[in-house]
């Protein structure tokens, strides 16, 4: 199957009620919440999404067994609310890949949920409470590389343009900070930083966030 000619929103369409409407993210372009990754651990990719439908939304895998689409899994998130972000990652395991969902909340924050695919049904990973104004995913290299799991940048709005950022890993059963990776990563926060600092050099409270972000890059 080619993945760029494949219509994977016509397929979730053919696979949940009539009625239902698959959910758009809030994010530039309105795409679409599906997914084309490994959930179950197989090796082979799946198709995830999100739909609503009679008031509630849903999350659903399906499989693909010589041409037809079976469902794999199919929950209600128990969720209302619009969604920022839909993605999928090798995070508690590298095998049978994580869901990552953000829930708008009305004060334009996001909740953080992370889904595992389950032969007896979709499980919450952490509890309620997560929050964060933007999200980055990313294997990151620590002294000793990268190790094939990724780690979670939660970026929390504190005011104006300015972000109080923190680095997360899976430790079993739950997340934990992980400053192993703030060399690689805060390089990254540091040049967020320093470009506020140059288009705005009468604000001396992002120059503070600079050092700080140079400092745990590794910086003086």
């Amino acid at each position: 199957m080619s993945v760029t000619q494949f219509d994977f929103l016509s397929v979730v369409r053919s696979c949940i009620p009539k009625e239902a409407e698959v959910v758009q993210l809030e994010q530039q372009g309105n795409p679409a919440a599906i997914l084309y990754a490994d959930v179950d651990g197989d090796g082979q990719p799946e198709i995830t999404a999100l739909y609503r439908y009679l008031g509630n939304q849903y999350l659903f895998s399906i499989k693909d067994y010589s041409g037809n689409w079976f469902p794999i899994g199919s929950s209600s998130t128990g969720r209302l609310q619009a969604v920022t972000d839909f993605a999928a990652a090798p995070v508690s395991r590298r095998e049978g890949w994580d869901l990552l969902i953000g829930w708008q909340n009305d004060d334009n924050f996001s909740e953080l949920d992370i889904v595992q695919w389950t032969p007896t049904g979709f499980q919450r990973l952490i509890p309620p409470g997560t929050t964060y104004s933007h999200l980055e995913i990313e294997d990151m290299p620590s002294r000793d590389g990268r190790d094939g799991l990724c780690e979670i940048a939660l970026w929390v709005k504190d005011a104006d343009r300015a972000y109080q950022v923190q680095t997360y890993r899976w430790d079993p059963y739950r997340l934990i900070p992980n400053h192993d990776v703030h060399p690689y990563y805060f390089q990254k926060v540091a040049r967020y930083y320093e470009d506020l600092v140059r288009e705005q050099p009468d604000q001396p409270a992002y120059r503070s966030y600079l050092e700080d972000a140079q400092k745990k890059a590794g910086g003086k």
